[in-house]
């Protein structure tokens, strides 16, 4: 039985008598350093009963079928945005911009869609999609209003012209651009009432060709092994975003609850990242002003911290103390932010911040709010 969220939602203050969170000797009560959010516990998320919400919700289970970009060519190995699920035509202006207003769109229902690139020369690159229309009929109607307003002569894109790439469906519009100074190719091919995009780009021809007919034929396979789509509107069943700091930027990502295959999505080695998740028994992803993951046991959890850890470091990363009274939580910094993170029980906390102070406070707030999962 869980304890009340409400206590936990007004401030985050842990008094103990003699010891520390971790169980070892200290000079008397604690209190943990939380500063704001300590009253920024996330509320229990419902059901999802918008057409927004719902669409949100259908996109972050559509994750769980989205292709790996590393899997392609390794050459990709930095995650970019956008990598978020779909839920607004809005949303889908960061994948193909200026086609809000076609007519299509208006049977559209919710997608997916990944970015990822090479991030040393950053000469090479992937976007990704998947459409859900109402009816194959729209699906099928995408393709050409899509593809048609990249190749308008009046566009920004008035330079791409349509080419045949071998093995790829003959109801598929491929479209190329060569002329600056890069290969640009656009795939669309619809699959049932779903759309299929991918845009890959990189100094010779042959690989952004190779890339979306890759990417369509492993992202098929994907789609062809999904089962009945389920009506189930609970968008947290299990109360994970509850262990998490809120958020209320609007950030499509956030507010999400996530499968294991999806988790690794966020990851620029997709399925080095999807290994650890089975290791650590990770089945879901909880993705707030702060990430919340549930392993299958405690010292499983702290596996996953190990994973997290070295994928947080880089050539400026250094050990930095952690929180007042909070030793059991690891923090680092690096040139651009920093990190803490921390294991409850089966549960794993994980924070970033623009200074080492910010992440303190943020892992500190969270440890209370996963104690609370963890009764």
């Amino acid at each position: 039985m869980r304890k009340s969220l409400v206590a936990a939602a007004a401030a985050v203050t842990c008094v103990l008598a003699g010891c520390s969170v971790d169980g070892t000797p200290t000079r008397g009560p604690i209190e943990l350093q939380t500063g704001k959010y300590g009253a920024m516990q996330t509320a229990p998320a419902g059901d999802a009963t918008s057409d927004i919400a719902w669409a949100k919700l259908r996109g972050a289970r559509l994750a769980e079928h989205m292709i790996f970009a590393h899997d392609l060519d390794p050459v990709m190995d930095e995650g970019k945005m956008p990598t978020q699920s779909l839920a607004s035509v809005t949303n889908t202006q960061t994948v193909i911009p200026d086609t809000d207003r076609l007519p299509v769109m208006k049977d559209f229902q919710y997608g997916f869609t990944l970015s990822s690139g090479n991030g040393t020369k950053n000469d090479t690159g992937i976007n990704h999609a998947v459409y859900v229309f109402s009816d194959a009929e729209a699906a099928s109607a995408s393709v050409g209003q899509l593809s048609g307003s990249m190749l308008k002569d009046d566009r920004e894109y008035s330079n791409y012209e349509r080419v045949r790439i071998p093995g790829m469906p003959a109801e598929s519009v491929t479209i190329h651009d060569g002329e600056r100074g890069k290969h640009t190719v656009a795939a669309f091919t619809a699959v049932g009432q779903r759309l299929i995009y991918t845009w890959a780009d990189a100094p010779d021809r042959d690989w952004p060709e190779r890339i979306v007919k890759t990417a369509y034929d492993r992202q098929k396979s994907l789609l062809d092994a999904m089962g009945p789509e389920s009506d189930d509107r609970s968008i947290d069943p299990d109360n994970l975003l509850t262990g998490t700091v809120s958020d209320d930027s609007g950030n499509p990502l956030t507010g999400s609850v996530y499968g294991q295959r999806a988790a690794a999505l966020f990851y620029s080695d997709q399925s080095a990242a999807l290994a650890a998740l089975k290791r650590a028994g990770i089945e879901q992803f909880a993705w707030n002003g702060t990430q919340a993951y549930r392993a299958a046991s405690h010292e499983q959890a702290e596996g996953w911290i190990d994973f997290l850890v070295a994928d947080f470091e880089d050539e400026t990363s250094r050990k930095a103390a952690s929180p007042q009274d909070l030793n059991v939580a690891q923090c680092m910094t690096r040139d651009d932010r920093s990190g803490c993170f921390v294991a409850v029980g089966p549960y794993v906390g994980e924070v970033y911040g623009t200074d080492l102070k910010d992440a303190q406070e943020q892992i500190s707030a969270q440890y209370g709010f996963l104690k609370e999962l963890d009764q």
